[in-house]
């Protein structure tokens, strides 16, 4: 009689030997995949915060070319400190024509204006043109304009009066208003201009310590920051008539300054680990529009 021969079993796993082997190729192919994201992640927040800082220089210059481009090139800085920190300007923020005087006042046909701009402006004083020269003659501390008393002095046309017709426009209309005495009364149709006066500075910001933060200042109203952070290298630098590169030293001569350089060294309120900072610099040219003539 014949027995059957026993055969082994296959075998059910694996050996401690393969499966140490499987561990470790694991643990690289997951720290490599770590490293990737940890880089990747990284990266991401630099850019993120280098955006940060970029956007945060673009909107400072927004900001300050809307006031900088409407000043006159002719007497248009009041002040400017010697670090390049601190620039004060007589901004326009409504223009209209000059009538002819009556009863001791100065009556002028503005232009219509949005009523916005109007109520945040605070008026500092008028300026009227010198045909000859081009240059504007500044008038402050004067009385707040008022709606005239005699019209007729711009709209009518009897003698001595301008026959200058008021205008609207998307349902803003002109004013006719009263203004202190123009002293040298100039000919009817002279271009004046209602200024307020403007500071920026870049100060120690309130909420980032020891940084910078762009400073607004309207003459008797509070002195807001606008933007930050920025580092010290943020500042002025000023064009004097015929120069084609910005000094960095303010000109003896203020009312020669035409315009200035915007240095916008803006910080990111955020920075990514292993960095010190994260920043960027704008450097933009800001020429005074409003300009005499030549």
């Amino acid at each position: 009689m014949l027995t059957p021969t026993r055969r082994g079993n296959p075998r059910n796993g694996f050996t401690l030997i393969e499966m140490l082997v499987s561990m470790v190729i694991l643990s690289v192919m997951g720290i490599a995949f770590t490293k990737f994201l940890t880089m990747q992640n990284r990266f991401f927040e630099r850019e993120t915060n280098a955006k940060t800082a970029r956007s945060i220089a673009r909107n400072s210059m927004a900001l300050i070319m809307a006031d900088l481009r409407m000043v006159q090139d002719s007497g248009g800085v009041d002040s400017a400190s010697a670090d390049g920190r601190i620039l004060r300007v007589f901004v326009p923020y409504r223009y209209g024509l000059y009538c002819g005087t009556d009863n001791g006042k100065s009556a002028v046909s503005m232009l219509p204006a949005d009523s916005a701009t109007v109520g945040m402006a605070a008026y500092d004083g008028y300026a009227w043109r010198d045909t000859t020269s081009g240059r504007y003659t500044m008038v402050g501390n004067s009385a707040v304009p008022v709606a005239a008393a005699t019209p007729a002095v711009c709209t009518g046309n009897g003698v001595g009066q301008a026959q200058l017709r008021t205008v609207s426009v998307s349902g803003r209309s002109g004013d006719i208003l009263d203004i202190p005495l123009i002293v040298g009364v100039p000919a009817s149709g002279t271009t004046v201009f209602f200024w307020q006066k403007i500071t920026y500075s870049f100060a120690a910001s309130g909420i980032f310590p020891g940084m910078y933060g762009l400073w607004r200042k309207q003459e008797g109203g509070r002195n807001d920051e606008l933007l930050g952070p920025f580092d010290a290298n943020a500042r002025f630098r000023y064009y004097q008539t015929g120069d084609d590169t910005s000094r960095t030293v303010v000109p003896g001569t203020l009312g020669n300054i035409r315009g200035v350089d915007l240095v916008l060294s803006a910080n990111s309120p955020r920075i990514s680990a292993g960095r010190t900072n994260e920043k960027t610099q704008l450097v933009t040219s800001v020429f005074f529009k409003n300009a005499r003539k030549y």
